[in-house]
């Protein structure tokens, strides 16, 4: 088996500030995120920002030791994205490769001049990805696992987690849903599997986050009245195509029955 394994710099706070439990961790970031719409909304008037207030904003809150690069966002599939800013790679004696990971990269609507957000609220979204990101340093340590047993199972991880994530254009209805993904998911091993969940499990709770707090900056104080009406538009949007919730809570079954699976092979092969 090749494994890729995660080495990262600059991409989580100190653990004083996001010590504890996974629901304390998440309070801090829904602390950091409120701060930093608010602010944002008190320095802006209509739907856009400059980006020098959005990055002096972030380091302030994030104590100037997160690396972050906002860019522009050049796909028309998405508003806005964030990931991780990939520097390079290392292979140890052992033959695990190291994927150097120095930060993020923050990709927003831009201006021509690409001196301002054209739209604050997508940059509330991304930031609230960020704020996850660095208070759960778990998230921001993947592994790759290219070949098992000479399979290359990389193809139906992705194919799975755009089945969770990005396939969103049109309304779905859960049971095919599950059906699809329960038929990609059934011959992987339990390892890989529940790596692939895991990671799935995290962006989905962090898109019900990131949606949720842009959706309450944009209702925030008189923005409600102005912004009514994409308001619903994303509600629409989440009841109907995306389903993060129920998705979230089938990735926790499907996660539940993997776990039971491989510690109960892991008991009997102790036992033979």
């Amino acid at each position: 088996m090749i494994k890729i394994i995660t080495r990262t710099q600059n991409t989580s706070l100190p653990f004083s500030i996001i010590k504890g439990s996974a629901q304390k961790r998440n309070k801090t970031a829904d602390a950091l995120s409120k701060q930093f719409y608010t602010k944002l909304l008190s320095a802006s008037d209509d739907k856009s920002c400059t980006l020098e207030i959005f990055n002096v904003l972030l380091n302030n809150l994030l104590q100037n030791i997160i690396n972050f690069k906002v860019l522009r966002e050049t796909s028309p599939k998405y508003r806005g994205t964030i990931k991780h800013n990939v520097t390079g790679t290392e292979c140890d004696d052992n033959g695990i490769i190291s994927l150097l990971v120095d930060g993020f990269k923050i990709f927003l609507p831009l201006d021509k001049n690409g001196k301002n957000i054209t739209n604050k609220f997508c940059a509330i979204h991304e930031a609230r990805h960020l704020f996850d990101a660095v208070c759960n340093p778990k998230t921001n340590q993947f592994r790759l696992q290219n070949l098992y047993e000479k399979i290359d199972f990389e193809a139906q991880k992705d194919n799975i987690s755009k089945l969770f994530l990005d396939t969103l254009d049109n309304p779905i209805r859960m049971k095919d849903f599950k059906s699809s993904v329960r038929k990609l998911i059934e011959d992987m091993p339990d390892t890989i599997s529940i790596d692939c969940l895991q990671t799935i499990r995290n962006s989905l709770k962090s898109e019900i986050n990131a949606y949720g707090d842009e959706i309450k900056s944009m209702a925030k104080g008189s923005g409600l009245f102005y912004n009514l009406r994409e308001i619903l538009t994303i509600k629409l949007f989440l009841h109907q195509n995306a389903k993060f919730k129920q998705k979230l809570k089938f990735a926790n079954k499907l996660l539940k029955e993997k776990l039971t699976n491989a510690r109960n092979n892991h008991r009997m092969s102790l036992n033979s």
